[in-house]
């Protein structure tokens, strides 16, 4: 029986929209109400998911920073896997290298070594023409930009960054030239002791080793007194493999998944547009019920074999 539902964010728990429907809603608040435990474990940052949450009036822990770091309901953080600051050094100086922008999620949510017009600029010439060509939407509108970049925390050069006790839970990048991507992937495979994956062909995530989200889930479950055969996982993209690699009661894939993620899947759920999560939860509750029924007539058998 399915104790546990973690589902990853956008490609899975949002549409292509960017919105969680009103069926999915209804299904996560659903399977809440039954007792199932539900769990967001995305790559974005805290500040980012639960904006999402807030707009479908939806509330539950999340794994974020692709498993650096887990948060309970009130927004409380633990299980933290951070960069250690030599290796985040030597991320750094290789995106240098390359002219990457390190985009960096630390303990203040979105974080930057460089000025703010250097940041818009990233936005303009990289991640929004490499969003629009995946068919994705990051920021519904213009007013969701403008309050993520009035959050950002701005540090005056990778040192003063470094030097500080701030933890460092991710760092990634977008380059809407994708031979560029490639050619960075390359040179920071070179680096011990962390995790690069990508969501899509333009961009690469950065974390420990240890902050994956398989493990993130995993120690999460531990917590809840879950076995991994009480877990149903979801995704769509690379860095849900960590996870739906697991041997889990069930691990599932989006339709609108990537090959990928589909060929270590045991089940193919419709796709983000087609509520896929909600057409899963649906499927849990329904069998449960049917254990339950089952349950009762065995029992109700048990007690006319006294007579």
């Amino acid at each position: 029986m399915i104790r546990l539902f973690a589902s990853d964010m956008d490609g899975t728990l949002l549409n292509d929209k960017g919105y969680i429907s009103d069926r999915t809603i209804n299904a996560v608040k659903k399977l809440q109400k039954h007792g199932i435990h539900f769990i967001v474990n995305t790559g974005r940052d805290y500040r980012a998911a639960k904006r999402e949450l807030d707009a479908a009036s939806l509330s539950c822990d999340m794994i974020c920073h692709s498993g650096a770091c887990t948060y309970d309901v009130h927004g409380n953080g633990f299980h933290i896997a951070s960069l250690p600051k030599s290796i985040a050094k030597q991320i750094l100086t290789v995106f240098e290298r390359h002219g990457a922008f390190a985009d960096i999620a630390t303990e203040y949510g979105k974080t930057s070594i460089t000025d703010k017009n250097t940041l818009l600029s990233y936005y303009k010439n990289e991640v929004f023409p490499a969003v629009e060509q995946e068919g994705k939407i990051y920021f519904r509108t213009w007013h969701d930009f403008a309050m993520m970049v009035s959050k950002v925390r701005f540090f005056e050069g990778k040192e003063s960054l470094l030097g500080c006790e701030t933890p460092i839970y991710k760092i990634s990048t977008t380059f809407f030239d994708q031979d560029k991507i490639n050619a960075l992937k390359d040179d920071i495979h070179g680096i011990d002791q962390l995790h690069a994956v990508s969501t899509s062909k333009n961009d690469l995530e950065i974390t420990h080793v240890n902050a994956q989200k398989g493990t993130a889930l995993l120690r999460y479950a531990q917590t809840k007194r879950i076995t991994p055969s009480q877990i149903l996982a979801v995704g769509d993209s690379g860095n849900d493999l960590s996870m739906l690699s697991l041997n889990l009661g069930v691990t599932a894939a989006m339709a609108n998944a990537s090959a990928t993620v589909k060929d270590v899947c045991s089940v193919i759920a419709p796709s983000n547009d087609q509520d896929g999560v909600a057409f899963l939860i649906e499927d849990i509750l329904e069998q449960n019920e049917l254990a339950a029924r089952v349950h009762r007539s065995f029992c109700l058998a048990l007690d006319y074999s006294k007579i």
